[in-house]
C-alpha cells in the first residue's frame, strides 16, 4: 500500500480513516519512507512507503497549509 502526504490513510480492514503512523523510518540513502500504521477501530496493523522525492513533489500546497494551520 502506498500513501500519499497529507491526502489521508484508511485502513485497509475497516476503512476507518487514520491520522498518523505508529512508527515511521527514513532510508536516506534510498530516498524511501515506511511508515507503520495501527488501526485503532480493528487493531490492523500494516505498512506504507513513499519516495521522498516523489512524497514531496505531490503535497497539495492547500491541504499542506491548513495541515500547518492546526498546529498552530
Amino acid at each position: 500500500m502506498t500513501a500519499e502526504p497529507f491526502r489521508g490513510v484508511t485502513c485497509n480492514k475497516c476503512g476507518i480513516s487514520l491520522i498518523a503512523p505508529e512508527w515511521s523510518y527514513d532510508f536516506t540513502e534510498e530516498q524511501l519512507v515506511i511508515n507503520l500504521w495501527s488501526c485503532t477501530n480493528c487493531g490492523n496493523q500494516f505498512e506504507t512507503e513513499a519516495s521522498a522525492i516523489e512524497a514531496w513533489s505531490n503535497i497539495d500546497n492547500k491541504a499542506f497549509e491548513e495541515s500547518l494551520a492546526l498546529v498552530a
